[in-house]
């Protein structure tokens, strides 16, 4: 499955926005990227999302801002790969130029705000709170109008995100955009392979056969691209993996341990706590008191 530059948006070169309802069993497009700018709003589905150098999970209302050719792969859980699954993904991609705002205004601070957003994007935006809740209502709205209307929620959805401090950065600062399309080929290929198989032992000669390169070449190229140790990568998906079933008290922290690929408690609580900061223990009460208070009374 070779990864390419996403054109399905119909307005490269245009100064419009393009909606996508997505209502299908589950995403299938491989890493890639844009050259536009994406809000994407998931309103059912869960799964792992890598965007540039981030790997973690993503789960309902998740709401992802993305700038021009950052690369990202949206991959479901393994349920709505299944036979005879009733499981849906239903989301809104919302698609624009990147140069959209300035082209139509000349408002000095409104464009220099904006300016500011896009080069935040670049590292990919996932916004939450009373930010998120202001925008998936505009999003429900947009979806149903045209014309100036829609253009003019579009607008309040950029004003919005633009303003606001309710965000995470998910690629590293450090983390540098690459169009290269043997790079993007390869890329791909590894990520579906960890994130299929990231629950078993998993040998580096055995990822380094995935694109055709020895083990010491391999290394090098995943290190000078993503600033990451593979090592160390593989274990994010573990424990992102690990974060999502700890937010259920129906599995022990040991059955969670061997789920997640590792042999041995050991190993699984020392990557857990290199990679939260906390221990499975802490964060598995972190979440679940957590969820105690947001519950009505």
């Amino acid at each position: 499955m070779k990864p390419e530059l996403i054109v399905d948006a119909p307005i490269l070169g245009e100064k419009k926005i393009w909606v996508k309802k997505i209502n299908k069993p589950h995403f299938d497009h491989p890493f890639h990227f844009h050259k536009l700018c994406e809000l994407t709003w998931v309103e059912k589905s869960h799964g792992k999302l890598i965007i540039g150098d981030y790997v973690g999970n993503f789960s309902e209302n998740e709401l992802i801002l993305a700038s021009p050719e950052l690369p990202h792969l949206w991959k479901c859980d393994a349920v709505y790969y299944r036979k005879n699954s009733h499981l849906y993904t239903k989301a809104i991609g919302l698609y624009f130029p990147q140069e959209l705002i300035h082209s139509i205004s000349d408002d000095t601070t409104a464009t220099s705000i904006y300016g500011e957003l896009m080069c935040k994007a670049e590292r990919g935006m996932r916004f939450y709170g009373n930010t998120k809740m202001k925008v998936i209502g505009k999003l429900r709205e947009l979806i149903h109008s045209n014309g100036l209307l829609q253009l003019g929620i579009f607008l309040q959805v950029i004003d919005i995100l633009s303003y606001s401090k309710e965000f995470e950065y998910l690629a590293s600062v450090g983390y540098k955009k690459s169009s290269n399309s043997n790079d993007m080929e390869r890329f791909n290929e590894v990520y579906q392979f960890l994130l299929k198989n990231f629950s078993r032992d998993i040998m580096l000669e055995e990822v380094a056969r995935v694109c055709n390169m020895t083990p010491n070449s391999f290394c090098r190229f995943f290190k000078q691209k993503t600033q990451k140790t593979f090592t160390y990568f593989l274990n994010e998906i573990r424990i992102g993996h690990a974060k999502k079933l700890l937010q259920s008290s129906n599995y022990t922290i040991k059955d969670i341990c061997y789920e997640c690929g590792y042999n041995n408690p050991v190993n699984f609580f020392a990557f857990f706590k290199q990679i939260t900061n906390q221990t499975p223990r802490e964060y598995r009460k972190h979440v679940l008191t957590l969820d105690r208070k947001l519950m009505p009374a």
